[in-house]
C-alpha cells in the first residue's frame, strides 16, 4: 500500500480527533441593544483565537420573551451553560438545583476585579451563583421647558414632586408625573415611593420570611400614586403604559417628570428629539438629601448541568476585559461591574456620568427563592389600584395575604 496514502489517512484521523475532542459550550444573552450581539460576537471571536480547543455557540434573544425561555430550557435540560438574566431570577434556579456555585472556580484575583457589594449582592445563602454582568441606577427625568411654563420648579422632595406634577397638570397640556403600570419594571416604580417613605416588600432585602407591606410607610406610598392618578397629576390610563411607553411620552414633550435608566437621555440626542431637561436624583423626604434610588444588578451564572464548566467560566472571565464591557455595556447605556472598566473613556458621557453618580443612593431590589410569585402578586394588586377597582388599603391589604402564603411555601 502507499505510503503516502497511509500518511494523509493518519493525519485526516488525527485532525478528525481533533476536531470531535474540542470543548463546547453554550452562551445564552437577552439583547441589551444593538450593541450586544455584535459585542459579544467580538468576544467569542478573540476567545476562540486564543483557545482554539474551545468552540463557543452564542445565542441572543429578547428580554420580553426571556424568562418564559429559560424556564422552558431549564425544565427540558436544554439550557447553555452560561446564562445571562436578573439578579432577581437566581434564587428560583438556585432552589430548582439548576445553578452551579461559582465560589471554587474563581480566585481572589477574579472576585477582586468587582465591587465588594456587587458581589454580596449577587450571593444566595452565603454562596456566589452568579457573577454581576451589567449594573445601572435610575434617575429622575425632568422636561425644564415644562417646568419653566407652569411657574414650577425641580423637585428634591416627593412633596415639591407632588405640587409640581399638580402645577405643570393644570397650566400645560402635558401630564405631571409618568407611573408605570405594567411589564418589566412595573413592580419597581412603586419602590421609589416605597423606600423612600420608609418601607419594604418583604422584611429582608435577602433571604426575607414575610411580607412587609402592612406598615404605615408601604401605605403611605400606595396612596401618594394613587393621588396623583386620582387627581390627574399623572398620565391617564396609567395601568396601559410601559416603560417604553412612559419614555415615548416624554420625548414628545408630554410628560414633565419620569424615574428610569439612561437610555432616554441618549434616544433623545440620537433619535433628534428637541426636549430640553435635566437627569437628577430621585427625590428624599427632605431637600438637603438624596433619596433612595433603584439599583438594579443583571447577572450571568453557570448551569448545574454544564458538562464543560472549567471553560464556560474561563470564558467567562474573558468576557469581562475593560474593552469588552466599554464595547458593548456602554453602548447599551449601562454602567460596567468592574472597577477598571469604568476608567474606560466610553463611559465618561453625561447621561452615563449621571447614573454613576446615583450608584451611592441605590437600594437593590429584594431576592428570593419565590421572588418570581411574590412580583406577580404586587403587579396584579397594583395594577388593580391604578386601575381603579381597589382602594390602596384593599389592594396593600390583599397583596400582603398572598405574599406571606407565597413566601413561606
Amino acid at each position: 500500500m502507499n505510503k503516502n496514502f497511509l500518511k494523509i489517512v493518519a493525519s485526516v484521523v488525527t485532525v478528525s480527533s481533533l476536531v470531535y475532542a474540542q470543548s463546547e459550550i453554550r452562551v445564552s444573552i437577552p439583547a441589551y441593544g444593538e450593541s450586544t450581539k455584535p459585542g459579544f460576537q467580538k468576544i467569542v471571536a478573540d476567545f476562540e483565537k486564543e483557545n482554539p480547543g474551545i468552540k463557543v455557540n452564542l445565542e441572543v434573544g429578547s428580554w420580553s420573551s426571556w424568562q418564559q425561555k429559560l424556564q422552558t430550557d431549564f425544565f427540558s435540560g436544554g439550557n447553555a451553560d452560561l446564562i445571562y438574566s436578573t439578579r432577581g431570577w437566581v434564587p428560583t434556579y438556585v432552589g430548582g438545583n439548576k445553578l452551579e456555585a461559582l465560589d471554587s472556580y474563581l480566585t481572589k484575583e477574579d472576585l477582586g476585579q468587582f465591587p465588594n457589594s456587587l458581589i454580596e449582592a449577587a450571593k444566595v445563602n452565603g454562596k456566589l451563583y452568579a457573577l454581576p454582568s451589567v449594573t445601572s441606577a435610575r434617575n429622575l427625568y425632568v422636561n425644564t421647558d415644562l417646568i419653566k411654563k407652569a411657574g414650577a420648579k425641580i423637585p428634591k422632595t416627593w412633596d415639591e414632586l407632588r405640587e409640581t406634577a399638580k402645577l405643570v397638570s393644570q397650566k400645560t397640556d402635558a401630564s405631571g408625573f409618568g407611573i408605570q403600570g405594567k411589564e418589566v419594571e412595573m413592580e419597581k416604580y412603586f419602590y421609589y415611593a416605597l423606600w423612600n417613605f420608609g418601607g419594604s416588600v418583604l422584611d429582608k432585602t435577602v433571604g426575607g420570611t414575610k411580607s412587609a407591606l402592612d406598615s404605615d410607610a408601604a401605605l403611605k406610598a400606595a396612596k401618594f400614586y394613587n393621588d396623583l392618578i386620582k387627581n390627574g397629576y399623572s398620565q391617564k390610563n396609567v395601568a396601559s403604559y410601559n416603560r417604553e411607553d412612559l419614555q415615548e411620552l416624554f420625548k414628545q414633550g408630554k410628560l414633565a417628570m419620569m424615574i428610569t435608566h439612561g437610555v432616554l437621555a441618549e434616544q433623545i440626542q440620537s433619535e433628534g428629539h428637541d426636549v430640553n431637561f435635566v437627569q437628577t436624583d430621585v427625590p428624599g423626604l427632605m431637600e438637603n438629601k438624596k433619596g433612595t434610588t433603584l439599583g438594579v444588578i443583571d447577572a450571568v451564572h453557570l448551569s448545574e448541568n454544564s458538562k464543560a464548566k472549567k471553560d464556560a467560566v474561563k470564558f467567562l472571565m474573558h468576557t469581562f476585559k475593560p474593552k469588552y464591557q466599554a464595547d458593548w455595556i456602554a453602548k447599551a447605556n449601562l454602567l460596567p461591574v468592574t472597577t477598571a472598566a469604568g476608567n474606560e473613556k466610553e463611559f465618561d458621557k453625561k447621561h452615563l456620568q449621571a447614573m454613576i453618580a446615583a450608584v451611592p443612593n441605590a437600594k437593590f431590589a429584594f431576592i428570593h427563592k419565590k421572588s418570581t410569585k411574590v412580583i406577580d402578586i404586587l403587579k396584579n394588586e397594583l395594577q388593580a389600584m391604578y386601575s381603579g377597582k381597589k382602594t390602596p388599603e384593599e389592594a396593600l391589604n390583599a397583596a400582603h395575604k398572598k405574599i406571606n402564603r407565597a413566601a413561606r411555601r
